[in-house]
C-alpha cells in the first residue's frame, strides 16, 4: 500500500481483534466439482447471512458517544442495511436505512427485525445514496457508506484474514465487486499477509462499475438483475477506487443466464442457498470467464439473502 493509503493492513488487523467478540470466522468449504483445490468461503453462513456485518458493526464500535448519540444513516441495496441495523440493534444506536424500492422482501424485513427505521422510497440505489447523504446533512446524522468508509472496508478485509489463516497458501482469491469495499479489504489483507496471490474481480455484467472505471468500458447499469446487492453506481472519489487499483489483479464479468446457472449448481452441488450477488465468484468459475485455476483457489460468496420467489424462478427456469 502507498503511505497515504486510506486504509491498512494494520486496519483491519485492528478491526478483527474488534470483531472477535462478536463474530466466528465463516466456514472454507471444499468445492470439488470446481476444480481440486477450489474452496468457497461461506459469508452466506455468516449473521445476517452476509459479509456486510463485518463492516458494519467496525464502523459502529469504532464510533465515539457523541457520533452514537447523533445516530446513522445509510443506502443500501439489503445486505449492508441488515448489517447496519444488526450492530445499531447490538450498539443502541439510532439507524434509518434507505433501500430501492425493489429490495427483495427477505432484506426489507431483517433490518425491519433489528429495529430500524426502513425507508423504500427511493426507485433505485443511486437516488438511495443521494437522498441518504441529503438526510445526514439535513437531519445531523453520520452516514455510513456501504463502501466508501475506512472502517467498513477494514472490517470487510477480516474475510481476507480467515482466508490466509484457513489456506496459508491460497494462489488466488476470486472476489464479487459492487462498490469494491469487499474486494479492496480482503486485497489488503491478502497482498499484505501473500502478495503473490491472485486476486480477482468478478463483477455482474447488469452492475458493471468497477469493470468500467478499471478497463474504460462503457457497459450500461440494468436494475432488474438477479446481483441486485451489486449493483449501483460508485461515489465520486471513493477510496475503494484507488485501493481496488492497488490489490486487485483482474476484473471479469458475467451474464445474468450464468449466474442463474451458478445459483443452481450451489443448491444442486453444494446444498446452499446463496443470492445472485453472491454467486458471481461462483459464476465465473462454472462459465470458464475465470480459466481453470493452478493452485489453492478460495472463492467468496459473499450472501445468502435471496427471496423465496427469485429462487423459486431461478430452480425451476431451463437452463440453457
Amino acid at each position: 500500500m502507498t503511505a497515504d493509503s486510506p486504509v491498512t493492513l494494520a486496519d483491519v488487523l485492528r478491526a478483527r481483534q474488534r470483531l472477535n467478540d462478536y463474530l466466528t470466522p465463516t466456514p472454507l468449504e471444499p468445492a470439488p466439482a470446481l476444480g481440486k483445490a477450489v474452496y468457497l468461503k461461506l459469508e452466506n453462513a455468516n449473521l445476517t447471512h452476509s459479509f456486510k456485518i463485518r463492516g458494519a458493526l467496525n464502523a459502529l464500535l469504532s464510533l465515539d458517544d457523541e457520533a452514537r448519540m447523533r445516530g446513522v444513516v445509510t443506502a443500501s441495496s439489503g445486505n449492508h442495511a441488515q448489517g447496519l441495523a444488526y450492530a445499531a440493534h447490538l450498539t443502541g444506536i439510532p439507524a434509518t436505512i434507505l433501500m430501492p424500492a425493489h429490495t427483495p422482501r427477505r432484506k426489507v424485513d431483517g433490518v425491519r427485525r433489528y429495529g430500524a427505521r426502513v425507508d423504500l422510497e427511493s426507485t433505485n440505489y443511486d437516488i438511495a445514496e443521494a437522498r441518504a447523504h441529503q438526510m445526514a446533512a439535513d437531519d445531523g446524522l453520520l452516514y455510513v457508506s456501504p463502501y466508501n468508509d475506512a472502517r467498513v472496508v477494514a472490517g470487510a478485509g477480516t474475510v481476507g484474514l480467515e482466508i490466509i489463516d484457513q489456506l496459508p497458501d491460497v494462489a488466488h482469491v476470486i472476489v464479487c465487486v459492487g462498490g469494491g469495499g469487499l474486494i479492496s479489504g480482503v486485497g489488503l489483507a491478502i497482498k499484505g499477509r501473500r502478495p503473490q496471490a491472485r486476486v480477482i474481480g468478478v463483477n455482474a455484467l447488469s452492475a458493471p462499475t468497477m469493470y468500467n472505471t478499471f478497463y474504460g468500458t462503457q457497459h450500461p447499469e440494468v436494475w432488474e438483475t438477479l446481483a441486485e446487492a451489486l449493483s449501483g453506481d460508485i461515489e465520486a472519489g471513493s477510496i475503494t477506487l484507488e485501493l481496488a487499483r492497488q490489490v486487485v489483479d483482474e476484473m471479469t464479468l458475467v451474464s445474468e443466464e450464468q449466474i442463474a446457472a451458478a445459483l443452481r449448481w450451489l443448491v444442486d452441488v453444494q446444498g446452499w442457498l446463496v443470492e445472485g450477488g453472491g454467486a458471481v465468484g461462483v459464476a465465473a468459475l462454472l462459465a470458464d470467464v475465470i480459466p481453470a485455476t493452478d493452485g489453492p483457489t478460495a472463492v467468496v460468496v459473499s450472501g445468502g439473502n435471496i427471496d423465496g420467489s427469485g429462487l423459486r424462478r431461478v430452480l425451476c427456469a431451463t437452463a440453457e
